[in-house]
């Protein structure tokens, strides 16, 4: 516009090509990440490492797994499975069926 007002009106002002520079992106508010982890957590889709890292960017992978640790203590979800259980298998039984007691009759 300032080079068409030089040609057209006479304007001594010597127009400079502009230099725009772009961000890197839009940055999610603290609320938008707040509510992703809050619905990946529920959904049980989500570890507490990646968790922190998702919140704390920066930090070093020792950091993250000294705080995954205090976490995990805290909530006790570090704690050993308790004394004489086992790992849940499933029960695999022969289905029941009608048929074979009205055949012995």
């Amino acid at each position: 516009m300032l080079l068409f007002d030089a040609q057209l009106f006479g304007s001594r002002i010597t127009p400079d090509r502009p230099r725009v520079d772009f961000g890197d992106g839009v940055a999610e508010s603290a609320e938008q990440t707040a509510t992703t982890l809050d619905l990946l957590n529920r959904a049980g889709a989500v570890s507490t490492a990646t968790k922190i890292k998702i919140l704390n960017p920066t930090w070093a992978d020792t950091a993250v797994q000294a705080d995954v640790a205090a976490i995990l203590a805290e909530t006790g979800a570090a704690a050993p499975a308790p004394v004489g259980t086992f790992p849940l298998r499933p029960r695999v039984t022969a289905p029941r069926t009608t048929l074979g007691a009205a055949v012995q009759r």
